[in-house]
């Protein structure tokens, strides 16, 4: 959009005469009333105004689009006075607030100044305040308020009972038009909306090119090709998203047309911005309001409320042994039905209004939905999480010391995107040989698996918890680092995982298998496989690597296998961390920490020696590097 213009640089364009001469006339009659002295003149009978700089203005909104504002002035001024029939004269410099108000209805008329006096700086009331390019200033704790005033002029009838809000009879009350159009050929934009009369272009799909199209002031184009690849949610959301603009930011939009006669829309991107918010532009910041005041529209907190209840009642009456994960999912499923949103704005609200349980739900972590999960509410404070990337894992366990530590015992494995305590009570494995949570430990997750605390970096919009963080990967590329930390609920896991691995005597069997090992990589394998009882033919099997390779490391003292090879073995053998340490260091390697590769070596043999060799390959393919065995 270029450069934006604000009202201060419209005043001063338009008005700075005239501000002047008031400023001049108010300074000339009241010499004495406007709170200069110094040493030379210490009561001013005369005062002049020599200069004025327009320093920065403070609006509010007002109704039947009236706007209110206090121009801060910088003042230079030359004042007088006479002692002792003497004439001193001095120069200061003062600060005036000049307040003043306009209609201003896409075009500006009716300014008048109404009070000049000595600027004091004061708190301001944030009701109603703009910012000084005509953009509502909006704080977290004002959007369930600005949502039901919007519903209150547009759709009161939402504010009585739980009701479906009926999008276009919304956009028909606040006299806008809805056309249906395919936007753009590769489906960038959801929608536009027009503050002035003008040519656009639109693209025919079935002649496959741009076409022109005539569009009034007032009408929102919607691409059913974006909510098709969606679902119904997303076109409620799109024109309610279009409605918001148009009720909060014409004013913004009709200032900047002033300087840009070219500027006829907003487009509103399918990605959301992911550059620092420091380098926001104000069309960033305008998109940010209507993204989180639209489905607080569309789901009106205390009839959403309600309605849950309502649900949860009914779905108890007629399934009493309901699980807590199914109850969720269901009613996650009827009130997105219900309200005309997606599934994943009706999973956010239900959180946003109180109700913890459906965090677990709808989880979509990694390209995958994780199992749903339920949990103490009272372990998890809202700025943590039992949810973690493989690469937010990997990270932190490449530069948090404490963590890998915790991790080398052994104690814990990485299953469906969770740190969970190694024991049969909470992970169990499929015929394939992949790690799982046993349904005890889904109903119970504070019970068994570590939080992650959430280090919200503020340069980069996260705005809180709900929005940004349990649902990053629906939300675009969100900058959000997450911490292992001691603290109350992973102290309790951590005591449980050494009642249940018995930590000690995991240690002393290591060490009296490593004791009674020989002193070479390749009598050392050979001793495991005896210990375990596995043979070429089965470690072939299950590490992936050849029979041929496995006899050479067994029978060959000089031969030299590998790094990701041994790895393999480690894997194919299942052997526990300090195993695997040692027989990699017997073969003459040692992992360094700032290799990707060997970082993830590393993090396989801790967290994941219980795993297949395929869930192992698959990271490994996750994260750009090398599969290992017969697959590299």
């Amino acid at each position: 959009m270029g450069k934006s213009f604000s009202l201060l640089d419209y005043i001063q364009d338009n008005y700075y005469n005239m501000i002047f001469n008031e400023l001049s006339t108010y300074v000339e009659v009241n010499p004495d009333n406007i709170g200069c002295s110094t040493f030379n003149v210490y009561s001013p009978d005369e005062a002049t105004l020599d200069s004025l700089e327009l320093h920065k203005i403070r609006i509010k909104q007002g109704s039947n689009n009236w706007l209110f504002f206090d121009i801060v002035g910088i003042a230079q001024l030359e004042i007088a006075e006479t002692v002792k029939r003497e004439r001193e004269t001095d120069g200061v410099t003062q600060w005036f607030k000049i307040s003043c108000s306009a209609h201003f209805d896409a075009i500006f008329s009716e300014f008048s100044i109404d009070n000049i006096d000595v600027y004091n700086k004061q708190r301001i009331n944030k009701e109603n305040n703009l910012t000084e390019y005509l953009i509502p200033v909006i704080y977290k704790d004002q959007l369930e308020d600005i949502a039901e005033n919007f519903l209150t002029n547009y759709y009161p009838e939402a504010l009585n009972a739980p009701t479906p809000v009926s999008v276009h009879e919304v956009a028909r009350r606040m006299g806008l038009k809805i056309k249906k159009v395919h936007i753009t050929k590769t489906c960038t934009l959801f929608g536009q909306i027009f503050f002035s009369d003008c040519e656009t272009q639109y693209y025919d799909i079935e002649d496959r090119k741009y076409k022109q199209l005539f569009v009034e002031r007032g009408t929102m184009l919607v691409d059913p090709n974006v909510y098709f690849l969606r679902n119904l949610g997303c076109v409620n959301n799109t024109i309610i998203h279009e409605c918001v603009h148009w009720e909060l930011h014409k004013n913004y939009f009709d200032l900047q047309k002033i300087y840009n006669q070219e500027l006829d829309a907003i487009d509103c991107l399918v990605e959301e911005p992911t550059k620092l918010q420091q380098n926001w532009t104000h069309y960033d910041w305008i998109e940010w309001q209507a993204n989180s005041i639209a489905p607080r529209i569309l789901m009106p907190k205390k009839q959403t409320q309600k309605k849950a209840e309502e649900l949860i009642y009914q779905i108890k009456q007629l399934s009493p042994n309901l699980k807590k994960t199914d109850l969720m999912c269901i009613l996650i499923d009827e009130l997105a039905s219900f309200f005309g949103v997606s599934k994943l704005a009706a999973k956010i609200r239900l959180i946003d209004i109180g109700y913890k349980d459906a965090i677990g739900i709808n989880a979509y972590i990694d390209d995958h939905y994780i199992q749903d999960y339920t949990f103490d509410h009272t372990s998890l404070k809202e700025n943590q999480t039992f949810d973690i990337s493989f690469s937010d894992a990997l990270f932190e366990y490449a530069t948090n010391v404490q963590f890998r530590n915790l991790l080398d015992t052994g104690k814990y494995i990485y299953v469906d995107n969770h740190f969970c305590i190694n024991d049969p009570k909470y992970i169990k494995f499929d015929e394939h040989g992949y790690a799982q949570l046993t349904q005890y430990a889904l109903s119970h997750l504070d019970e068994c698996c570590l939080v992650f605390d959430i280090k919200v970096n503020w340069t980069y919009g996260i705005k809180h918890y709900q929005e940004k963080v349990l649902y990053r990967n629906a939300v675009s590329n969100t900058k959000i680092e997450l911490k292992y930390v001691h603290n109350n609920q992973n102290d309790r896991v951590e005591k449980r995982a050494e009642e249940y691995i018995k930590i000690g005597q995991l240690a002393k069997e290591d060490a009296e298998v490593v004791s009674n090992l020989p002193s070479t990589f390749s009598g050392s394998l050979k001793s495991h496989m005896e210990r375990i009882g596995m043979t070429i033919e089965q470690l072939a099997e299950k590490s992936l690597v050849g029979e041929r390779t496995i006899q050479r490391m067994r029978n060959e003292d000089s031969y030299n296998p590998k790094l990701g090879t041994i790895v393999a073995v480690c894997v194919g053998l299942q052997l526990r961390p300090t195993l695997s340490m040692d027989l990699i260091q017997k073969a003459g390697y040692s992992f360094k920490m700032y290799l990707e590769e060997h970082i993830i070596y590393h993090f396989l043999i801790n967290s994941h020696y219980l795993f297949s060799i395929y869930e192992c390959n698959e990271i490994l393919r996750a994260n750009n590097c090398k599969p290992i065995g017969k697959e590299d």
